[in-house]
């Protein structure tokens, strides 16, 4: 890794637990996209001393703004996208390729009001007991078919076990959780273009790489930068017990 693209932000640690924080930027003093994950990423870091990798700059493109790698218009979670950035794809695959097994935590946001139709959704099929607006996060780890490709089966980045573990863990820690369902339209980390399929994609088995994202709800966990530190906090007790 002899070039670093000077919108991330690489912070070198061990690689049993790696968190990437990929739609955190901070622009014109302003978080953009999944708002102060990258404190999150940045305090886990902190604590943990782990292999962590922050976005400080590259916007999600949405709507009107279009993919340019030279206004810095990018997702980090998309591959193709990913493959622009100096450096980027050299340290998810130093990952990768560690001599000990790495548990990689995406950390990604989701809007309030999605969050509650997600439960919605979930309380529809006896998934989640509400009241809605308490749900706060998803676990996604490649439940259910690629409707891009249309491949039915799962494509499981971790092994049940773990995200059952780490589910239970964060109820249990106040923040309450569900995994996705199969046939969820978004949130299942189940898009082969996309980084949490990408370890699979390649040949990595679940010896050697676990892959789960995670999408927080905004308020309570991520709408300030203490709730955001406090999150931090929660999960990186939660990922050390866990691994």
């Amino acid at each position: 890794m002899t070039e670093i693209s000077d919108g991330i932000r690489i912070l070198d640690g061990t690689t049993d637990i790696v968190v990437v924080a990929p739609h955190g930027p901070l622009i014109d003093g302003k978080f953009e996209n999944d708002v102060r994950t990258s404190i999150i990423g940045e305090e886990i870091h902190r604590l943990l001393g782990c292999f962590t990798i922050i976005n400080d700059r590259f916007f999600k493109p949405k709507g009107p703004v279009k993919k340019d790698a030279k206004q810095y218009f990018l997702d980090l979670y998309r591959v193709d996208h990913s493959a622009k950035v100096a450096g980027y794809m050299e340290a998810i695959r130093h990952v990768a390729d560690s001599d000990k097994k790495s548990l990689v935590l995406w950390l990604h946001g989701i809007f309030d009001q999605f969050a509650i139709d997600r439960a919605k959704e979930h309380m529809e099929l006896g998934l989640y007991e509400g009241p809605p607006e308490n749900l706060q996060a998803l676990i996604a780890y490649g439940q259910g078919g690629d409707p891009k490709t249309g491949v039915t089966r799962d494509s499981l980045s971790a092994r049940q076990a773990t995200v059952d573990r780490f589910s239970a863990m964060l109820n249990k820690s106040g923040i309450q959780t569900i995994l996705t369902h199969p046939h969820c339209n978004n949130y299942r980390g189940r898009d082969a273009k996309r980084f949490n399929q990408w370890f699979i994609n390649n040949g990595y088995n679940h010896d050697q790489v676990e892959s789960i994202q995670l999408e927080l709800k905004e308020s309570g966990l991520r709408d300030t930068k203490e709730n955001a530190v406090q999150t931090a906090r929660l999960l990186a007790s939660i990922l050390m017990a866990l691994n």
